[in-house]
């Protein structure tokens, strides 16, 4: 979404569920600078998130940030595989908010992932829509880096940073006999510093926390 002036928000969630790599979060701080609504997205196991449930927010690390009780659950029409959960919190730590953990810990033998292989139609990386059967014929071709993969196929070049992709292509790396050892792994682009999107539109209102 472009915006051109930040007072006209309508917190319509729509940049937060549009993202195909779960890779946008809103901070409103309108009704309480203190204690913003962060909103986040999140697919899976939707019926757990429930509204008064205290879950764990996560930062870009997955490291516990603490417990907040959701405030609210929404689905947008357009988008309705995203859920987009709305907690309060601190504003020293609003920011940081980019999931939450349902999920119960434990360990498991990755063989019950990964019974058979994945389809040819089957999309890897989300946010260019690269499927298994392109990654495979480059594979088959003699193709060992990660890198070149991403210039070739453009697989881990969208905004989540290879989050889902890049387990699923050494995945397929091992679907197809290949030692794992012989694979060069991607360069990650770090990230440097955050920018309010507000930004974007010629928007600086000079205070680094609204």
């Amino acid at each position: 979404p472009y915006v051109t002036d930040g007072e006209k928000c309508t917190r319509c969630g729509n940049c937060v569920a549009v993202c195909p790599g779960l890779a946008v979060t809103l901070v409103d701080y309108r009704k309480d600078k203190e204690t913003p609504t962060v909103t986040l997205p999140y697919e899976i196991w939707r019926e757990k998130v429930e509204v008064g449930h205290p879950v764990p927010v996560t930062d870009e690390d997955g490291a516990v940030l603490g417990y907040f009780p959701v405030q609210g659950v929404k689905i947008k029409k357009k988008y309705p595989r995203t859920l987009l959960v709305q907690v309060k919190l601190d504003k020293k730590v609003a920011k940081r908010a980019v999931g939450i953990w349902v999920q119960e810990e434990q360990i498991e033998p990755s063989v019950i992932y990964e019974k058979e292989p994945l389809p040819d139609e089957a999309i890897i990386c989300r946010c260019e829509r690269v499927s298994a059967g392109e990654i495979r014929i480059l594979i088959r071709s003699g193709v060992r880096d990660m890198n070149q993969l991403k210039a070739m196929t453009r697989a881990g070049m969208g905004s989540c940073g290879s989050k889902t992709c890049r387990l699923m292509i050494w995945r397929i790396f091992n679907e197809e006999g290949i030692d794992l050892g012989e694979v060069t792994d991607r360069t990650d682009r770090p990230l440097f510093v955050e920018v309010p999107i507000g930004l974007f539109a010629g928007i600086d209102d000079g205070d680094d926390d609204e």
